[in-house]
């Protein structure tokens, strides 16, 4: 499935996470369904999330997507308190060296957004080192349970109760197959 076929989601709170989840992945975080198979996904999802739309020679489909699961191992280990590794911290600080002195932009109510030049990876790169620099926010970072989704989030709830990444998609699915479970129970 791509981005072309399906409607972009962003769920996840920041920008970095949504990046993330534009592969659906296992318990052992391997991509069970990739959505950025083509130039044509990667652009598609720039323009939904407010970039520029690559690809360039320089940010080539098999290259984003490397840069993707390097963060992903990233997040995965922030979240357990483990050390990254060497080299998917340095596909990270390299995205982050391409990011020109006039990154952020203001926004309403004395906020900050990155602007819309930045390219795929640096503003990803920017969210990312954002959301990793502060333990508040990366505490609240939590992977959904849905089969066959894995995808991140950043629980904002008051009561950190949040369980999915989307209550219409993984919770709806979640709830029919207890609900099937229990009159299957019911009727036997």
């Amino acid at each position: 499935m791509s981005i072309n076929t399906s409607p972009t989601q962003f769920v996840a709170g920041r920008l970095c996470l949504d990046f993330l989840n534009t592969a659906n992945w296992s318990e052992a975080s391997q991509v069970i369904e990739e959505k950025l198979g083509s130039d044509n996904d990667v652009a598609a999802w720039c323009r939904a999330a407010g970039l520029q739309t690559p690809v360039d020679q320089n940010e080539r489909v098999s290259d984003i997507r490397l840069f993707r699961n390097s963060l992903r191992a990233i997040f995965l280990t922030a979240l357990s308190g483990a050390a990254p590794k060497k080299s998917d911290l340095a596909r990270l600080n390299e995205a982050l060296a391409s990011v020109p002195h006039q990154a952020l932009r203001p926004s309403a109510k004395n906020q900050y957004g990155i602007t819309s030049t930045l390219g795929l990876a640096s503003a990803v790169a920017v969210s990312a080192t954002a959301l990793l620099s502060q333990n508040s926010e990366i505490s609240r970072v939590k992977i959904c349970p849905g089969d066959g989704c894995a995808w991140m989030f950043l629980d904002e709830s008051k009561n950190r109760r949040r369980t999915w990444c989307s209550m219409e998609t993984c919770g709806n699915r979640a709830k029919a197959k207890r609900h099937y479970q229990r009159n299957r129970q019911t009727a036997t």
